[in-house]
């Protein structure tokens, strides 16, 4: 039986009617409700005795009933109550609207009752208890939760998974190696699927998800492994090779620079340089520090791509970003002969029709813009490299339409960058297509950025450093966790700070306002009046953690810190420590959690993103790294990217043990692995990934 063409109407119970509310759970065949895994479990196994209930609490008794169930009625309410025994101790048992059960409990027979406990006086009761003879017991004494919709019941959804494994007789091919297995203690396919839905104990559902996790992550990461692959058989790139006069430019162009490259730069450099010497694309992620300076490694790029006879582009996710790029770029690159233009949904028309004519005539050599580089009538004569940054940042169909210049002959080579630092390990997950460069330096003269914790009560000493910034001719960051006041949290706001710091705190200095509802043009016109000074104090949510670049802000507030995740922070707090100034950043909260107070800690304690990253993995909740719906990966079931560390390591040691004796996953066992990929996750072999 094929379990991806079989309907779940073939199922008992399962009506065509019942089918479409599966489908709202993504649930469209068999195959899919054997990976609809539980979200919970209720656990039956502990037995508490009668007189340990406790008011509230949610326990498994097993009891005898002493009295005949007692059936009444009020209008269309029933309820059904009886009493329970264990031999030393009495307690009622209540059921609402279920009349049907009058006939299904027996005077003198013991069941196991599963429910929650209320209190009345000195006496207590079970309130709609769920119950089982000894025989359903030992089979369902833990019992699966499911996510629902309306319509559908647990014991619906239970009876379907039950029909379908029943069904399953070793349908799916195991795609993991025994060798993996054994490896890495791992349970058999079948033996997983049962039992994390049918576990009869903590420890098979255990060894089942870890199994399942495991396998999950395993599948993804082989997936971007073949996509990598697949591109660097299959894709032909120009071929950029250095000539005696473009070796003397990009000297020359290093010699004007005002400052050293760091080790960090250099090799990212050469990295970009070597890719584009190869006949195969380059697809190379950049990932450095706040501050770390990536857009000088792409002006080297840029500028070896464009003396190398080839038209670049450099797209950022705000028309701000790249402006600022724009701003950097041109003033390093322009002297040097190469031309740039800017394109983004603020380019009037008419500039816009120069752009695009002198692109195709190529007359032009590098376009930086937003989204706005990917509509169709941008034609680029000799596209040879694309750059990117934080391309997390775009939808999926804005990155794979970047891919459209290789309608050209030649596929032009790419690099992404990302100062998003995530754990190596993590890393070879999410950047599995894309080879590593890693930026782990700051440039000379950058200054550790000072980072404080305070509470509201520490205000005016705040106010007093922030009058003595501002007298120093320096600026400052204040941010806020919204935009406006809620009545529904008592979180600052902007625009309630912009009044109290621009009527009330600093009525002489010039306080300034941003934030994501601003019109483009508007948001554009207070960074640009921040840069040029002219504004002293600028109030602003997280629109500004990304890329925006002031070297006179030294100092930044951050309110209502434990709101934000500890890599947004770092974020944002990269946005000052640009300059030789000294900086410094502090963390306004007044919360007593001691986990959110360690993160805030964790953050005074390092500049350094990528072990800020560890910890951040260690210490935020349950989710998906900045959401892998960005990257175009599959929503993980089971895996958890930030508690589950050492899957995660596994999963790359057991994989990299298997390339390097098989590259290409031709051996029997290995196709396996290439067969599930196909079967459960066709669209990451599609290509649309980061």
């Amino acid at each position: 039986m094929n379990f991806k063409q079989t309907s779940l109407s073939s199922l008992n119970q399962v009506s065509e009617k019942r089918s479409a509310l599966f489908k709202k759970l993504q649930i469209n065949n068999l195959e899919d409700l054997l990976f609809f895994f539980p979200r919970d479990y209720e656990d039956w196994t502990e037995i508490i005795p009668l007189h340990l209930v406790e008011d509230g609490a949610t326990v498994t008794v097993k009891a005898k009933i002493i009295s005949q169930p007692k059936l009444q009625y009020r209008g269309r309410l029933s309820w059904l109550r009886t009493s329970l025994s264990d031999g030393a101790t009495v307690i009622s048992a209540i059921w609402f609207n279920q009349p049907w059960l009058s006939k299904k409990l027996q005077v003198d027979f013991e069941y196991y009752f599963h429910g929650k406990v209320q209190r009345q006086g000195n006496s207590f009761s079970l309130q709609n208890p769920q119950f089982f003879d000894q025989t359903e017991y030992e089979q369902q004494k833990i019992q699966a939760i499911y996510p629902l919709t309306a319509g559908l019941t647990q014991n619906l959804l239970r009876n379907a998974v039950n029909q379908t494994l029943a069904l399953y007789d070793n349908y799916l091919i195991d795609p993991l190696p025994d060798q993996v297995r054994q490896d890495n203690q791992l349970s058999t396919l079948e033996f997983s699927l049962e039992k994390i839905h049918q576990p009869q104990d903590k420890y098979e559902h255990v060894l089942a998800r870890k199994r399942l996790a495991f396998e999950e992550l395993f599948l993804v990461r082989a997936a971007l492994y073949l996509l990598k692959r697949k591109r660097q058989s299959e894709l032909i790139a120009n071929v950029l090779e250095p000539s005696p006069q473009i070796r003397e430019k990009m000297n020359a162009l290093r010699s004007s620079l005002a400052f050293e490259l760091t080790g960090a730069q250099i090799r990212a450099i050469n990295d970009l340089l070597r890719d584009m010497r190869q006949v195969q694309p380059m697809n190379r992620l950049l990932q450095g520090d706040v501050g770390s300076g990536k857009t000088m490694v792409a002006a080297f790029g840029l500028a070896y791509a464009v003396w190398s006879g080839g038209q670049a582009i450099f797209m950022a996710p705000t028309s701000i970003l790249a402006m600022q790029h724009f701003e950097t770029l041109s003033s390093m690159l322009e002297p040097v002969g190469i031309k740039i233009e800017l394109l983004t949904g603020q380019t009037s028309a008419k500039k816009r029709r120069e752009i695009l004519d002198a692109a195709e005539k190529q007359e032009l050599d590098v376009i930086i813009g937003t989204h706005a580089v990917l509509e169709k009538d941008l034609i680029l004569n000799n596209p040879v490299l694309t750059i990117t940054d934080e391309q997390h940042r775009f939808g999926v169909a804005q990155r794979s339409a970047l891919a459209d210049f290789e309608q050209k002959r030649f596929y032009p080579h790419r690099l992404v960058m990302s100062a998003t630092p995530i754990p190596r390990t993590l890393g070879l997950i999410l950047y599995g297509d894309l080879d590593l460069s890693i930026m782990d330096e700051l440039p000379q003269g950058r200054k550790p950025i000072q980072t404080y914790t305070a509470k509201s009560e520490d205000m005016p000493r705040i106010y007093k450093i922030m009058r003595q910034t501002v007298e120093r001719s320096e600026q400052i960051y204040v941010v806020c966790p919204l935009i406006e006041d809620s009545d529904l949290t008592d979180l600052e706001s902007a625009e309630s700070t912009y009044e109290k710091l621009s009527q009330k705190i600093f009525p002489d200095l010039q306080v300034g306002l941003m934030h994501g509802s601003l019109k483009a043009d508007q948001k554009n016109q207070v960074m640009e009046q921040f840069v040029a000074g002219e504004i002293d104090i600028l109030v602003s949510t997280t629109v500004i953690e990304v890329g925006v670049d002031n070297p006179n802000a030294t100092l930044m507030l951050i309110q209502n810190a434990e709101r934000f995740g500890l890599a947004q922070l770092h974020q944002l707090r990269g946005r000052i420590g640009r300059s030789d100034l000294v900086s410094i950043c502090i963390l306004l909260s007044d919360s007593e959690d001691e986990l959110a107070l360690e993160r805030l800690k964790t953050l005074c304690q390092t500049q350094d993103g990528f072990e800020i990253a560890e910890q951040d993995l260690k210490l935020r909740g349950p989710g998906d790294f900045f959401g892998t719906k960005q990257h175009g990966l599959p929503q993980f079931k089971l895996i958890n990217l930030y508690q589950d560390h050492q899957i995660i390591e596994r999963v790359n040691r057991s994989f990299q043990k298997i390339i390097e004796q098989d590259p290409d996953l031709k051996s029997q066992n290995n196709q396996n692995i290439v067969k599930a990929i196909k079967q459960r996750y066709p669209e990451l072999l599609m290509g649309i990934t980061l």
